[in-house]
């Protein structure tokens, strides 16, 4: 009986060690997933695809976000499918009026009404500078509804515009106008497939997606997922920031391929400002890891990126 309860004990033994020593091994990206969640004290999304090679991962990518101006993707679009269906032109200018200035980000809220820049003007500052005055002009254009219908249409049921951004006028008041503000909601997932159909011509059509490529490059910030790559690494995109919030978005295109990166936070605990939050250095940190890990043992691509 004894030996028979001390070979049990040791192969019971023996099945736990197998079990400890056959679990697989955290993989480098889902550490750098788990040290940036650490870092920002947030909720966090990602989602990664290499066009080339059809690699993908993805951490919350169902999980809805506060998309912040990464929402503009959505305005872009029907922007650009009124473009093609001629009823925008984009040569048609607009007027800056006190009235229609929109606080937050942007260049147009420091400009004297008056100002007749054209609907492609608008277009170039929503999307690089982030203007919300251009936006909001935009929104008022497009229609919130018709937006999300097209965002429906295209297969996009989880991108959302929710509202308009604060109108400059109210930017005194008590309680602010942005306490509780939710401008639009977006998962990792969907955001990565949008950028994928754009980087591959296939939103809309062609030409629009061309067309909504070069506002996406015009003038990214590269203090975010682009941060820790060199200026070769070309970089286009789109990136949001509300209290709470720091996302980033977009299409890398290196000598490995493009990789498609979204990376949005939410509820971040963390303290900071500025280009050094901790939100946005986990953001940079761990989209590196992502592109070295997967360029490891990527053929180079021979012809120029794009």
């Amino acid at each position: 009986m004894r030996s028979r309860r001390l070979a049990l004990a040791v192969l019971v033994a023996l099945a736990g060690l197998a079990c400890t020593t056959t679990r697989p091994a955290e993989s480098p990206i889902d550490t750098a997933v788990r040290v940036a969640q650490a870092r920002c004290q947030c909720r966090l999304g990602v989602a990664a695809r290499h066009l080339e090679s059809g690699r993908s991962f993805s951490y919350n990518g169902g999980s809805e976000f506060e998309a912040a101006s990464v929402i503009k993707i959505a305005v872009i679009t029907e922007a650009m499918a009124a473009v093609r269906e001629g009823r925008v032109d984009l040569a048609e200018r607009w007027t800056l009026t006190e009235e229609n200035k929109a606080d937050g980000s942007g260049t147009l809220l420091m400009l004297d009404a008056g100002l007749n820049p054209t609907w492609d003007d608008l277009t170039t500052l929503m999307i690089g500078p982030s203007d919300n005055t251009a936006t909001n002009a935009w929104i008022a254009r497009l229609g919130r509804d018709p937006i999300n219908a097209r965002m429906d249409a295209l297969g996009f049921s989880h991108i959302r515009l929710l509202a308009t951004l604060p109108p400059y006028s109210r930017h005194e008041e008590d309680p602010s106008p942005w306490k509780g503000l939710r401008l639009g909601i977006i998962t990792p997932d969907e955001v990565a497939q949008w950028m994928s159909r754009v980087a591959k011509g296939e939103l809309l059509d062609p030409e629009s997606s061309r067309r909504i490529f070069e506002y996406l490059d015009k003038d990214p910030t590269r203090l975010r997922i682009a941060r820790r790559f060199p200026s070769e690494a070309l970089w286009a995109g789109k990136s949001g920031t509300m209290s709470g919030t720091r996302n980033d978005s977009g299409i890398l295109r290196t000598k490995k391929g493009r990789f498609v990166l979204v990376v949005l936070t939410a509820e971040t605990k963390s303290v900071g400002i500025g280009p050094d939050h901790p939100a946005i250095l986990a953001i940079a940190d761990l989209a590196k890891a992502i592109v070295d890990t997967w360029s490891a043992d990527l053929p180079e691509i021979t012809a120029k990126p794009e």
